[in-house]
């Protein structure tokens, strides 16, 4: 299996390339991966570069990651940091989550965390003292 870069999935998901685009959509069509830090830059990309508001970008890394060729690091995690995201959490800081959810507990200054969070988040959030 094959990992993906962001410029594969923003030509994937924009569209808006009349060669690299075709191109995207048929590497995307077989199986390969994509990793937690190329949904970070899509986002990113998505929102700073090309305006999408936080619905639509959700909707779009949802669809995104419902192909059955797209592999993750763990599909369950990565739609719950979506649907937080909707929520009106930070995407980034989600993804942290979902990445130390192995961990005894994330610890940050950011007070609003843990509510955004809600209550499935994968692991306690500590503030620090």
């Amino acid at each position: 299996m094959k990992a993906v870069d962001t410029n594969i999935v923003v030509r994937y998901v924009t569209d808006d390339d009349p060669v690299q685009s075709p191109i995207a959509t048929r590497v995307l069509s077989e199986p390969c991966y994509v990793s937690d830090t190329v949904l970070l830059e899509t986002a990113w990309l998505r929102s700073s570069h090309y305006g999408f508001g936080r619905t639509l970008l959700a909707a779009t890394l949802a669809d995104l990651i419902r192909l059955p060729t797209i592999t993750l690091s763990d599909p369950a995690w990565i739609a719950w940091a979506i649907e937080r995201f909707v929520r009106g959490a930070d995407l980034a800081d989600m993804i942290h989550l979902v990445n130390a959810r192995h961990m005894d507990a994330f610890i940050s200054f950011e007070k609003r965390l843990g509510r955004l969070a809600g209550s499935k988040t994968p692991l306690p959030i500590e503030r620090p003292s």
